[in-house]
């Protein structure tokens, strides 16, 4: 989400925001839209058994796609970005307006959750901004060390714990049915209860630690300079290239192993296969975060470029948009949809959403304006005019 500011380091002396930031952000928030989508469409609990209703071409290809390419890959990207704002900001701004900042963040994050889906982001990063500020002034080598630790326990911690300590069917049954058949009061009791248990489980830490990894990478990177790194296109393509070559040998290895299954391994074979894993995701996620700066710097479409980048300025208002309209089509007391598209018509309903967005967002650039949600933020925490 935006954070204080994009920055004031232009990647072009025309621009008074980091455009290559606003490009990743609203790349970003392209993956996020769709993932949201089917989160709140069909909840992962119910994935396996609705994607066992669509065998067809088709339908298939566009599910394997989703799990494959954008599940769990762009929420990190969030992250990275989110970091390198804070380390932006908080030497202009300070720690007041930071805190400031996470406090309206937080009170978004707690509407959202008891009035649209309970699959919020924005009350995690409040809190681990706030314990990015306890970290913060670690010298830089340790805070990248410390990410890497926890980017690693969030993809080796399932080798700590049984799978039946974390499992929760019957939760996932009231939800469904809530979802499905139940009212607003119903709806809003197992979003809150659902919540609060998110914090309470495995899946939630190592969630977290996977996201506060990407927040310290990016808070990292952009403290140590590496925007100049950015500004640098024959830099990011060698950079790229490398990440994308190491994501092909590991998946190489995973099928030539056949470990791409849950087949037994030994406990050895468990580690070396889930320490491969991290180093997959990593790499693949450092693909999607330099890709839309790589086609910035070497396809130049000033056009999609602009979109993108007008995209990111306006990120906060278009995620609470697009969770809103979801749940107001998907639940109950909506439209009643929960479940019952095909795969097909949820990427025609996203594609038609998204359309829209970055038609306004191009719009709201052009004239200068503020996202509504992103001029009551600055409202709230600057008391100035919109």
């Amino acid at each position: 989400m935006e954070l204080p500011q994009s920055a004031n380091l232009p990647l072009t002396a025309n621009h008074n925001r980091l455009s290559s930031i606003d490009l990743v952000r609203g790349f970003a928030l392209l993956g996020i839209g769709l993932e949201n989508l089917f989160s709140m469409h069909t909840q992962n609990a119910d994935f396996a058994q609705y994607a066992a209703q669509y065998p067809q071409e088709l339908n298939h290809w566009l599910l394997t796609g989703l799990m494959v390419l954008v599940r769990s890959k762009f929420y990190p990207i969030f992250s990275f970005v989110f970091g390198m704002s804070a380390a932006l900001s908080l030497p202009q701004r300070g720690a007041g307006y930071f805190l400031r900042r996470l406090a309206a963040l937080f009170g978004l994050g707690i509407l959202q959750t008891a009035f649209v889906w309970n699959g919020d982001v924005l009350t995690h990063y409040a809190a681990m901004g706030i314990l990015l500020l306890l970290l913060c002034r670690l010298p830089t080598t340790m805070l990248f060390i410390l990410a890497g630790l926890l980017l690693t326990f969030s993809f080796t911690g399932e080798l700590w714990v049984p799978a039946e300590i974390h499992n929760a069917p019957e939760m996932a049954q009231k939800a469904t049915t809530a979802y499905t058949s139940g009212t607003f009061g119903q709806i809003t009791v197992v979003r809150l209860t659902e919540f609060a248990a998110g914090f309470l489980n495995w899946e939630a830490l190592w969630f977290l630690s996977r996201i506060f990894a990407f927040l310290l990478l990016g808070y990292t990177f952009t403290r140590a300079g590496g925007l100049r790194y950015w500004q640098n296109k024959y830099q990011v393509l060698r950079a790229f290239v490398l990440l994308a070559v190491g994501v092909g040998l590991v998946a190489l290895w995973f099928q030539v192993a056949g470990w791409r299954g849950e087949g037994e391994l030994s406990r050895q074979l468990e580690w070396v296969k889930q320490l491969l894993f991290t180093a997959y995701f990593f790499g693949l996620v450092g693909c999607y975060l330099l890709l839309p700066v790589l086609l910035y710097h070497w396809l130049p479409l000033k056009k999609a470029n602009d979109l993108l980048i007008a995209l990111g300025q306006h990120t906060l208002t278009h995620y609470l948009l697009q969770n809103l309209l979801f749940s107001l089509l998907f639940y109950h007391y909506g439209a009643g949809l929960y479940g019952k598209l095909a795969p097909w018509q949820c990427f025609a309903l996203y594609i038609l959403v998204i359309s829209v967005q970055l038609a306004l967002s191009h719009r709201w650039s052009k004239q200068g304006q503020r996202g509504p949600v992103e001029a009551l933020l600055r409202y709230v925490v600057r008391g100035r005019s919109f």
